[in-house]
């Protein structure tokens, strides 16, 4: 059986029944009961998939959908999701998602395409006057926030190569058969530029629910012309089901396998106001114009989970940062051969921080290294280096290397004019700090118990 949401949730009961809470009470999205429980246990330090079995959609009925959120809530979690083992969440989780990332750009994974009839995200078929996206209990997050916004991957067709990109574009409600737009992917970006040169609608669809490992893949950072349906086939350990569009037919294939699609068309030179939104940084995205699309068709299972994001908390963080940490770690070892791990921390939300461990060669080369870290993504705005024994997933270490081994005089830099995607208090500048004890000057060693004396106290033997 291929692959699906229901079928990874069925598997964490099973295995780790603790990872899985059920809402049973009716939730009303729209008024923030779904994110006020969230809210509730992040406070009690608890990150479990949420599962709201009852909730209104935004006709003020019961919807015939459910709602499931804080998947990615612990890298625990997100080491199941790529058939991993839990114990292994740091920096092996990253490296096992590395590997898989360069399988998918080496072209080693496939797509199947199968009939209309047989793909369960084509159960129930809405197109012309039956559509209305207000049967969805789409989530309002935050108090700021101007609408309720589903939060989940679209979907384009590059018009030259026929390649597929996904990435993560929220799409705030705006009426029965339209919804907001925000593309901030630069691939996504690259294809409408090219409808809108030609004056053509280009071709949309949103993917509300999918086995998660498809959206951890959605996040590779794979070179521009990577054809994602097919990448995305290495992370999930088997072929991507595709299926023929309604609005399209073959000329646009759709995930078999999707819980919810809503396909559409992004009419040329249009914009609307979208925003406030509550984004990752924690902090609102600032009302802006982005494009809008004009849904043509939703298809769905019979009894399918809308699948969300808490945005701006943990999931969320883990969603983004560990196949950076992978895509990072593949970029920057491919040059230099010395790197030890890659961790972009909670601290920074997943997306603007990042800390390097290397063995360092010769002095300058920490430098080196970060530059291309932040070459490689524009999302960076701090990359930290240090030595290959700090353990970058203890940010304690961090700190200390930095307070330790860094000469603010040589060792910080500051590059200006350098546009950061994020809006925070540093503005249009991004900071590397080599944090790696100096080679050119004597510097004490680090103290530590020897190794020979750590294997041999088993300390069960010696506590009673």
């Amino acid at each position: 059986m291929a692959k699906d949401l229901s079928s990874f949730i069925n598997r964490l009961k099973e295995s780790f029944p603790d990872d899985v809470v059920e809402v049973n009470r009716t939730v009303k999205p729209s008024n923030y009961d779904v994110t006020a429980i969230l809210e509730h246990l992040t406070q009690a330090n608890r990150y479990p998939l949420v599962v709201f079995d009852s909730a209104e959609n935004l006709l003020g009925d019961k919807s015939q959908f459910s709602i499931v959120s804080n998947v990615f809530g612990t890298r625990e979690r997100c080491a199941t999701i790529l058939d991993f083992p839990r114990d292994q969440y740091k920096m092996p989780l990253s490296l096992e998602f590395a590997k898989k990332e360069r399988l998918a750009i080496e072209g080693k994974a496939g797509t199947i395409t199968i009939a209309r009839e047989n793909a369960p995200v084509k159960e129930v078929v809405d197109v012309g006057d039956r559509v209305d996206v207000r049967k969805l209990p789409i989530v309002r997050h935050f108090e700021m926030d101007l609408e309720p916004v589903m939060t989940m991957v679209c979907a384009m067709k590059d018009p030259d190569t026929g390649a597929y990109d996904i990435s993560f574009v929220k799409t705030p409600y705006k009426e029965a058969r339209k919804l907001g737009v925000a593309i901030h992917s630069p691939h996504l970006e690259r294809m409408l530029a090219k409808y809108e040169k030609r004056g053509q609608p280009a071709p949309i669809i949103n993917i509300l629910g999918h086995h998660p490992a498809f959206y951890l893949g959605s996040l590779s950072l794979a070179p521009w012309g990577t054809d994602d349906y097919a990448a995305l086939s290495s992370f999930m350990g088997e072929p991507l089901r595709l299926t023929p569009s309604e609005t399209w037919g073959r000329d646009f294939l759709v995930p078999a396998d999707a819980e919810i699609i809503i396909e559409g068309e992004i009419p040329p030179g249009v914009r609307e106001i979208l925003n406030p939104f509550g984004e990752v940084t924690r902090h609102y995205q600032a009302q802006c114009l982005r494009p809008i699309m004009n849904v043509t068709a939703m298809t769905y299972r019979q009894k399918a989970k809308m699948q969300d994001i808490f945005s701006g908390h943990q999931g969320h963080w883990n969603l983004g940062g560990i196949p950076k940490e992978g895509s990072i770690y593949n970029a920057i070892e491919t040059k230099f051969g010395n790197v030890k791990a890659v961790h972009l921390p909670h601290s920074g939300c997943g997306r603007f921080a990042c800390y390097i461990s290397i063995k360092k060669q010769h002095e300058g080369q920490a430098k080196m290294v970060a530059m291309e870290a932040l070459t490689h993504t524009k999302l960076l705005q701090w990359v930290i280096v240090v030595d290959d024994d700090i353990d970058v997933f203890n940010e304690g270490d961090v700190v200390w290397a930095v307070l330790t081994s860094t000469n603010p005089r040589r060792d910080v830099d500051f590059i200006d004019n350098a546009h950061n995607f994020f809006t925070t208090a540093m503005g249009h500048g991004k900071v590397i700090i080599d944090a790696t004890r100096p080679l050119d000057i004597a510097f004490p060693e680090r103290l530590r118990v020897p190794e020979e004396a750590m294997a041999r106290i088993k300390l069960e033997e010696w506590l009673s």
